[in-house]
């Protein structure tokens, strides 16, 4: 015995006939008017239209108050700058950070350009760097770290003060323990470029050697000669594989002699 093939009735919400689909919509909107009917429907509906609407009302009345505070900070004096504040200065004087801000007091904080303020103060040459920040409701803060002098060289008979990134901040009085830098006519065409490769020489010899400097001669990029603070000696070569050098330095100064050679660390020398 075997099945014949049926095929499927058509759903008449589905059916290619215009007619079916007119009928089937209006039994769909009857069926609605009988649930709208209902008061407990009704009572749902306008609990939600209502929850809806507070909803919009809430987000409105927040728009507001958000957009008169803006307003208000913008413009109104109680948000003006009354005070600037500058932390982080040691040698720099107060008086030359705030008139390099040049930020006109009763200036509206939000009208402050940071960005701006913060570029002009970090043209003072001893700045290494500076953020600036809006403290409502009226002060305005400036925060430095000041540049740190690595080594101290002769420019045109006057000591000027050079920070680890090998920039020439100016004059001044060195912190104590600076090394001074003697440099000759050929490392002086590279100076920021010795000065950046002395920041790692320094930084092995004080860290792993111990050791602190009293002074460098840099004849050339590849004659560095350090003088150690109690008078002994370091013919250091050229910058590179500073850390073996160190290693090497800190094993030949426990031998004899006033000036050690580490230019190669395999063959550490003293004489």
């Amino acid at each position: 015995m075997t099945d014949e093939p049926r095929e499927d009735a058509a759903d008449p919400t589905t059916s290619d006939d215009p007619d079916r689909r007119l009928a089937a919509a209006a039994v769909r909107r009857s069926d609605e008017r009988v649930r709208h009917s209902d008061p407990a429907v009704r009572a749902t509906l306008r609990r939600r239209r209502r929850r809806t609407n507070r909803i919009y009302i809430g987000l409105g009345v927040a728009l507001v108050v958000l957009l008169v505070g803006y307003i208000a900070m913008y413009f109104l004096p109680v948000f003006s700058v009354r005070q600037v504040q500058v932390t982080g200065t040691s040698t720099i004087p107060v008086e030359a950070v705030t008139e390099r801000a040049a930020v006109a007091p009763g200036t509206p904080l939000l009208q402050v350009d940071t960005h701006a303020v913060a570029r002009r103060v970090a043209g003072i040459p001893r700045v290494d760097q500076v953020t600036v920040t809006r403290d409502y409701p009226s002060t305005l803060r400036i925060s430095l770290i000041e540049r740190t002098a690595l080594v101290v060289v002769e420019v045109d008979g006057a000591r000027h003060l050079v920070d680890g990134q090998g920039i020439d901040f100016g004059q001044g009085d060195p912190p104590p323990g600076t090394p001074e830098l003697t440099v000759g006519q050929e490392a002086r065409s590279d100076l920021p470029g010795i000065v950046r490769d002395l920041s790692v020489v320094f930084s092995e010899v004080r860290g792993t050697a111990g050791q602190e400097i009293a002074s460098v001669d840099v004849e050339t990029p590849a004659s560095i000669v350090l003088t150690l603070v109690d008078g002994r000696i370091v013919e250091w070569g050229a910058a590179g594989r500073d850390h073996e050098k160190a290693v090497a330095l800190q094993m030949v100064l426990e031998q004899p002699g006033e000036i050690w050679n580490v230019s190669n660390p395999a063959l550490p020398a003293s004489r």
